[in-house]
């Protein structure tokens, strides 16, 4: 690789959105303005941070989920649902606007980074509290330079046109809109990409407070770092960052030798986020506890690695109920996910020994399966208070949820999770809860040292990292739910335990991969860990079901899975977007996207 790789961002991106080199320094300050320099220079860092998304209801979390199996859309307009079934619009790809908006965030962190002014910009009067901001906010601009990258190399990572792993344009310095050639922009080799984002991390961890928590030593009388940098990335969330990546890139899809050491090195970067939890965090007076229930609604849980910013409103109960109570279904859980939720005992539903009864399939499963998703007869407690029932769901044919009835779901099913239960909207005054998205959360980091482990040691080595797959799967399948409610290995888990000792590597890491898709439904993975773990398209072009459910007349129920749609992809990659191939000689497009050209 080259030591210091530079790729120039595209004309047509620096100029794609209005206020795009707001604020920055003009070069004219004089004594009556130079006082709102560091502002400027501390400006670039706080941009960075205000690109976040901050809602699961967006393309690319939410959306990735039915870019994939889990779910898919109501509204057969929505872009993301052509593109999932094959019928995708150059113009109305929703893709080029992350694009533009991580090129941009990176744009602000070279800002601040270039010739180090953001490192030698005096911020405040007080010597050591200002030292701790220079450093902590140089940290921040690596961190978050990484951390786009990481995201443009989840959405259009992948094998070219021309047979090649590529990656995206990487640049480490600010270009001037004025003096850039689109001539010279290329896409960097899909391992250049990888380095250069542990490179950053690497580089950001060294600035950056361990955690932004009161409780740590190095924070202590320090009014600019500890719990006051909450939302922002911390040494902590660089493991997890540095993990996911290392995760990546060892996996099926770009590692096709299965080289060993990458996962051996993720293994290594995950459970060195989950001893920072378990040595730090769980050491301290109502601290983190890896037994304890994860609380969406809780935006300071002690399981958080990296959030969003916060909102309070009423998107997600909106977006998913039912017109029936108030809401309007634009998204719709698949029967798909619904029958990868095992049975309470934990055997899979297709499993001899799981019980699962066709003619009663909502009874007794995975307690994770009722506070994900409301199905035929489900009821909504407020506040899970079983003797305050706000609504009962009713699919069946005729009912008032059935599919096909107004603003209902297709397939029959709607997404619990994220909703808060103490919403109603006929309430005199509607009650509403904090949200934001969890970038990295210990469940993540549990999952990838899982995976990791496994597949470079098998499932029951504890001592190459100090835990074995097999122990990491047992925090996430045993803990407790936000409703009370104990996980379904809270006392046993025959099935883990077999598959762990007698079903081998291979075995394990499909337990590993249904883990990974029932604990992280809904927020986003989905997409994107289909497509890392397939060799080949055929894998992720999977057809889509609904559960058809029909009442008799003398109320007897009966279920049907029905096909309502396919996925559709000509690749496992996404394409760049059309103008950015088109403008920019250089930029080669995704294999089977030779038509967005």
């Amino acid at each position: 690789m080259k030591k210091h790789l530079l790729y120039i961002l595209s004309l047509s991106l620096l100029c794609s959105c209005s206020g795009f080199l707001e604020p920055l320094p003009n070069g004219s300050y004089n004594e009556e303005n130079y006082d709102d320099y560091p502002k400027i220079i501390r400006g670039y860092v706080e941009k960075a941070y205000d690109l976040r998304p901050s809602s699961y209801i967006s393309t690319d979390y939410i959306g990735c989920d039915g870019l994939a199996d889990n779910m898919t859309w109501s509204s057969h307009t929505n872009s993301n649902y052509k593109l999932a079934t094959g019928s995708p619009s150059m113009g109305d790809y929703s893709f080029s606007s992350i694009y533009q908006r991580d090129y941009k965030a990176i744009y602000y962190c070279n800002l601040f980074l270039k010739d180090n002014v953001g490192l030698n910009t005096r911020y405040m009067l007080d010597d050591d509290a200002n030292a701790k901001l220079q450093k902590a906010l140089h940290g921040d601009a690596y961190a978050l330079r990484a951390w786009y990258l990481y995201d443009l190399l989840k959405f259009f990572g992948g094998k070219s046109s021309d047979g090649h792993m590529l990656g995206v344009p990487i640049f480490t310095e600010p270009m001037d809109p004025n003096t850039a050639d689109m001539s010279e922009i290329q896409r960097a080799t899909y391992e250049e990409c990888v380095e250069q984002i542990i490179s950053d991390c690497d580089s950001a961890y060294k600035y950056l407070p361990l955690g932004n928590r009161d409780f740590l030593k190095e924070n202590e009388m320090i009014p600019v770092t500890g719990a006051v940098r909450y939302r922002r990335m911390d040494g902590a969330s660089v493991l997890a960052l540095k993990a996911m990546t290392l995760l990546t890139w060892a996996s099926p899809a770009f590692n096709p030798y299965d080289d060993l050491d990458r996962w051996d090195a993720a293994a290594k970067a995950a459970k060195a986020a989950i001893d920072y939890k378990m040595n730090v965090e769980a050491k301290v007076l109502n601290g983190f506890d890896p037994a304890a229930a994860f609380i969406w609604k809780d935006p300071n849980s002690p399981e958080a690695f990296y959030i969003s910013n916060i909102s309070s409103s009423s998107e997600y109960e909106t977006a998913f109920y039912p017109q029936g109570f108030g809401g309007s279904a634009k998204f719709a859980p698949t029967q798909e996910l619904v029958d990868a939720f095992p049975m309470a005992n934990g055997y899979p539903i297709d499993h001899p020994l799981s019980g699962y009864d066709e003619k009663k399939p909502y009874l007794d499963r995975d307690p994770r399966f009722y506070t994900s998703v409301f199905y035929h007869g489900a009821k909504l407690a407020r506040n899970t208070n079983d003797t305050d029932i706000m609504y009962t769901f009713d699919v069946a044919e005729g009912g008032n949820d059935a599919p096909g009835r107004g603003e209902t779901s297709p397939t029959g099913y709607y997404i619990k999770r994220h909703v808060y239960t103490g919403w109603n909207k006929n309430d005199n005054t509607v009650q509403t809860a904090q949200s934001c998205i969890f970038f990295y959360r210990w469940t993540h980091m549990l999952l990838a040292f899982a995976e990791a482990a496994n597949m470079a040691v098998g499932p029951i080595d504890e001592t190459t990292y100090g835990m074995s797959a097999k122990q990491a799967l047992a925090y996430i399948r045993s803990r407790p739910l936000e409703d009370g409610t104990e996980g379904l290995g809270a006392s046993s888990d025959p099935y883990l335990d077999d598959v762990a000792m007698n079903g081998g590597m291979l075995a394990f890491n499909e337990l590993v991969k249904n883990e990974w898709r029932v604990e992280t439904c809904f927020e986003g993975h989905r997409f994107h860990n289909v497509r890392r773990w397939a060799k080949s398209v055929d894998e992720i072009n999977v057809d889509i079901h609904r559960m058809k459910v029909v009442r008799s007349l003398d109320g007897k129920l009966t279920y049907e899975k029905v096909k309502i749609e396919s996925r559709k992809y000509p690749s496992l990659w996404l394409p760049f977007p059309y103008m950015e191939v088109r403008r920019s000689p250089l930029m080669v497009q995704n294999e089977g996207w030779e038509n967005w050209n």
